[in-house]
């Protein structure tokens, strides 16, 4: 294809003799702005092939010149803005400056432009234009009062004007629109009472006829455990239908998307979150890449500030506040995120290169009613050692099985905490996550499906790494059933309101997967001691009436269903994942189950004991991980 550009009196002429059909296309209105946009850079002494080639790319992915260019990173994001600056005859800003604290910060950042606190020597205004804005910005007839910096510098100021607020609001959001919704709240004064009035006639009747209690907590677990084994099973028989999928998107109709990785003490893998992230096969100019650390965390900004390879990459520093968790540092990162899209990933992700092109090609092709896409997790370090290897059979019964299961049912999903991808303004209305829920995630796909948005899966795998030692294990299985504690806690404080928002079967199919996440882990090993005594001793097979036969039924049920329900989806994912040379690894389920019951008794201590505290993960410890089957074509 041969693309030139001239610039004369303002127009730009485009040969495109091989690209007719495209060319014919082509958005008029889009056209002209792009010739505003050359007019505007070759003001600014932008040399004249730099514009030409990036009106070419821009063309085809219908990003503006000016992101286009600088994405090209053939020039410095200073040298760029500083030309503006000297173009209009307004300082160029390389300090921070105090901004007026009052302003809407999330508003100022997608203007790009705020008031300065206080004048200072005749500056009144900072501004950091974006794209087509700069070509406004140039056609100013006065520009007094003004001083022009770089994006980055213009939020870093904004955040620290308004970091007070932006804690807050971080920590907070979802709590004061919604208490009842935030696990800060804790257990209101109701269900105080109710709960001491449950235990105190559960007391009495035991007192009085402890048999009868018994039987009464005997059935209604066998019912609970009976509606979670149902439900596994429902849902591993729901995946054998393909997955929908959706035509790919022309680079010109894909949105801007916004990528946010909460990073805490990461320093080890940053180099190589970065190379995964350059590998996504997505206009550079389209992506708005957000890593939020901590203020104290300066070995983690240090590694980072060495490798951004671009603009479209911005470091977040999080004001100081509590909780210091995911969520809150993924909130702090929400009012500033550009993209009409929005995903999450972790320090250790290696997503598919085509994963955020595929869940922008879903999003535009569905309703309102989608509220997410959850893409598959895989382990790809599970040769390291038994424990990583009972990780990644986990991870394929989740994610290859259970989760597309429950999406072709159109049933409530407790998100992964990685590879969500959400319109942002979705996220916005939600009020964000819940910064004092240990797995936000879990959380924010129970809220989703309260407000009537459904979750799918999108067929697009993300390699993880899985810890490798057995205290990294514990310390991690313990935060997620502490955060499931959480999360059923704040969803069943009012289970009439949860009942109507899901009406019947979701509701109950939400009860069956707190019961499955929460009380089985606690309670099967108690199941599984009486059961084996019964048997060995032949009560299990003695009725004295009908009513001990139907105790001796169920529990039989239980022991036969319960074990298959866990391992058929196993034995799928295993399958769809290319896991199957682990098979040996099945022996070793009943120790897997053992070490989640532990953590789930851990968990009920540490929820008592710190109920927001964060156990962290560390990253960069696998021996080795294997490269992603599509990394040749990277």
């Amino acid at each position: 294809m041969s693309f030139r550009v001239d610039i004369v009196a303002g127009r730009v002429s485009q040969d495109v003799r091989d690209q007719r059909p495209a060319a014919a296309s082509y958005n008029q209105n889009h056209a002209r702005a792009a010739a505003l946009e050359a007019r505007a850079l070759a003001e600014i002494g932008i040399p004249p092939a730099w514009i030409a080639q990036a009106a070419a790319e821009a063309r085809w992915t219908g990003a503006p010149l000016g992101a286009t260019l600088l994405a090209a990173r053939k020039l410095g994001e200073d040298d760029f803005y500083r030309a503006v600056a000297r173009r209009i005859g307004a300082p160029f800003i390389t300090q921070p400056l105090a901004l007026d604290d009052r302003i809407d910060y999330g508003a100022a950042a997608t203007a790009g432009m705020a008031a300065l606190a206080k004048p200072v020597r005749g500056v009144r205004w900072l501004a950091a234009p974006r794209g087509r804005s700069i070509a406004a910005l140039l056609a100013l007839p006065d520009s007094s009062g003004l001083a022009i910096t770089t994006p980055r510098r213009f939020t870093a100021s904004l955040r620290a004007s308004a970091a007070a607020r932006i804690a807050e609001d971080a920590a907070l959001r979802l709590h004061k629109i919604e208490p009842r919704l935030s696990a800060r709240a804790g257990p209101t004064r109701e269900t105080r009472l109710t709960t001491a009035a449950l235990l105190a006639i559960a007391g009495g009747l035991a007192a009085l006829s402890p048999q009868a209690v018994a039987f009464l907590v005997w059935t209604l677990l066998a019912v609970a455990f009976s509606m979670a084994t149902v439900t596994r099973l429902l849902t591993a028989a729901s995946t054998f239908e393909p997955e929908p999928e959706s035509p790919a998107l022309r680079d010109r109709d894909l949105p801007t998307y916004t990528i946010v990785v909460a990073l805490y003490r990461e320093a080890d893998v940053a180099a190589a979150l970065i190379d995964a992230l350059e590998a996504l096969d997505y206009p550079r100019a389209k992506l708005d890449i957000k890593l939020v650390i901590e203020a104290a965390d300066s070995d983690t900004f240090a590694a980072l500030a060495t490798v951004l390879p671009g603009v479209e990459y911005e470091i977040i520093v999080a004001p100081p506040g509590a909780p210091r968790t995911k969520p809150r540092a993924l909130n702090i990162a929400l009012p500033f995120a550009r993209g009409e899209l929005l995903c999450i990933y972790d320090a250790e992700d290696r997503p598919a290169p085509d994963q955020l092109r595929r869940a922008a090609a879903r999003f535009a092709r569905a309703d309102e009613k989608l509220g997410c896409l959850q893409a598959r997790l895989a382990i790809d370090n599970a040769q390291d050692n038994a424990i990583a290897g009972l990780f990644a059979l986990d991870y394929a019964g989740l994610f290859e099985v259970v989760n597309p299961g429950v999406a072709a049912l159109g049933l409530p999903m407790m998100l992964g905490g990685t590879s969500n991808h959400f319109r942002t303004q979705t996220l916005r209305d939600l009020g964000g996550w819940d910064a004092w829920n240990v797995t936000e995630d879990a959380d924010l796909g129970i809220r989703l499906a309260r407000c009537g948005l459904r979750v799918e899966t999108l067929a697009s795998r993300t390699d993880e790494e899985a810890p490798i030692t057995l205290s990294a294990l514990l310390a991690q299985r313990t935060r997620w059933m502490k955060g499931w504690m959480q999360t059923a806690f704040v969803h069943m404080r009012d289970p009439v309101a949860l009942l109507l928002n899901l009406r019947p079967l979701r509701f109950i199919t939400t009860c069956a997967a707190f019961v499955s996440g929460v009380l089985s882990p606690l309670l099967w090993p108690f199941f599984a001691f009486v059961l084996v005594r019964d048997l060995v001793s032949g009560a299990l097979f003695t009725h004295a009436d009908s009513l001990d036969l139907a105790v001796n039924t169920i529990a039989l049920w239980l022991a036969v269903a319960g074990p298959v329900a866990m391992a058929w989806p196993i034995l799928l994912g295993m399958k769809r994942q290319g896991l199957t040379k682990h098979w040996p690894l099945l022996f070793l389920l009943p120790l897997w189950h053992v070490m989640l019951s532990v953590a789930a008794w851990r968990a009920v201590i540490d929820l008592w004991r710190n109920p927001f505290g964060w156990a962290k993960t560390t990253h960069g410890l696998a021996r080795k991980r294997i490269a992603p089957a599509s990394s040749a074509s990277r």
